[in-house]
């Protein structure tokens, strides 16, 4: 495979995909025919293309219900090597790997970018119809809290929440708080608000201003505001990252609610597979 078909068919290099099979090689103890190079392609394939389990068994020479249980077993393997890599970076690191672009607006101090993202789901029996349907969206979704480092890094991604849900109940429920402490600064977007655990840490939320009333912004709060949004754009193109994997696209059964949370953590390991979203030092105009 060379290494454009390696990068269209898995999203990877060359180099990542052979270093993620010989992971596996040393924890995988699946009882399926194909080698684990072809088990590992084939997951990556679906994650990266939203193939079809017909379309796979087709493709490797097996049977539907095998094309299934590979996926499956190499989800699962490669959600326990993921765990290890989508992780709270220490402060010390944050510090190192700060973007310029921090540094020069005044938010040097930021731990994390938060922002909550929708996954659409197939439409589910009339029961968990409510707490899946998203106003937002106009649809079934299960929602994710994703917190980022400036530098891009993804560190946390929470468990999958009906659409309905809240951004702040999901902040308050996921463990994401257990991560800050003291002196931590973390940016959002409007509608996002801390706990009283968190206030009482002292973390500091940094978010563009409400007018709260008021007909327009004063100067100091409209300069604060631009700058936030531009810094906060980070998370945004961190999570359009994890889209690009297009099984995030195919409207998965309500029932399959913890392969989804399987499926986002492991596409967003790969993604910090990839490399930084943006170096350290970058600057903007």
């Amino acid at each position: 495979m060379s290494e454009s078909l390696c990068n269209f068919y898995t999203g990877l290099s060359l180099t990542i995909f052979w270093r993620l099979v010989t992971t596996v090689t040393t924890v995988s103890q699946t009882k399926i025919t194909l080698s684990i190079s072809d088990q590992v392609l084939l997951m990556l394939m679906r994650l990266r293309l939203g193939l079809l389990y017909l379309d796979l068994a087709i493709r490797f020479g097996i049977s539907v219900a095998q094309a299934g249980k590979t996926f499956r077993a190499m989800l699962g393997i490669r959600n326990n090597v993921m765990s290890h890599v989508v992780v709270w970076l220490p402060v010390e690191t944050i510090l190192a790997t700060m973007p310029q672009t921090f540094r020069s607006s005044g938010y040097a101090s930021t731990t994390c970018i938060i922002d909550c993202t929708e996954v659409q789901m197939q439409r589910p029996k009339v029961n968990a119809m409510g707490q899946t349907y998203s106003h937002y969206k106009s649809c079934n979704t299960m929602k994710f809290l994703v917190a980022v480092a400036p530098s891009g890094f993804i560190m946390f991604v929470s468990s999958a929440y009906g659409g309905r849900v809240s951004d702040m109940f999901i902040v308050k429920d996921s463990g994401f708080a257990d991560y800050l402490f003291g002196n931590q600064e973390v940016m959002a977007d409007r509608g996002f608000a801390f706990t009283s655990s968190m206030k009482d840490k002292g973390v500091k939320l940094n978010m563009p201003a409400f007018c709260r009333g008021k007909k327009q912004f004063s100067e100091e709060e409209a300069t604060v505001s631009r700058r936030i949004s531009r810094l906060r754009i980070h998370v945004e193109r961190a999570i359009n990252r994890i889209k690009v994997y297009r099984i995030l696209k195919c409207a998965l059964p309500i029932h399959h609610k913890k392969l989804m949370n399987s499926i986002v953590l492991v596409c967003a390991g790969l993604c910090n597979l990839k490399g930084p979203l943006i170096a350290p030092q970058q600057s903007e105009g």
